[in-house]
């Protein structure tokens, strides 16, 4: 994929190398999962950029929270843990991109819905 998607972070009193498990499946995610998503959009548009922002903290309950925004040709995409957490640092980044690959999914189908 020639153009590729800009990933910002941060991380609030995550170990480092907890934090680096978590880039590391955002990574595969992006490379492997997302790539062709990604390669719709930029094929779209040329002027299209790809851009995700996220943020994963642990709660006082001692769970792990994610927010996660997906900004892609103009619009936008949010996933949250929302109010609970996950007990497993590892699932928040696959739950993210899982929302939005099936976000784009259904997006792509919306103009074949339409009579």
């Amino acid at each position: 994929m020639a153009k590729k998607p800009v990933v910002a972070y941060q991380f609030l009193d995550i170990p480092e190398n907890m934090q680096e498990i978590v880039k590391e499946i955002v990574t595969k995610n992006l490379e492997g999962k997302m790539d062709s998503y990604f390669k719709k959009i930029y094929a779209n548009k040329d002027s299209a950029e790809i851009r995700i922002d996220y943020v994963i903290k642990k709660n006082k309950k001692g769970l792990w929270k994610g927010d996660f925004k997906f900004t892609y040709d103009g619009k936008v995409f949010t996933w949250t843990t929302g109010e609970g957490g996950f007990k497993i640092i590892e699932d928040i980044p696959n739950h993210a991109f899982e929302h939005f690959k099936t976000h784009l999914s259904n997006k792509s189908e919306e103009p074949r819905k339409a009579k």
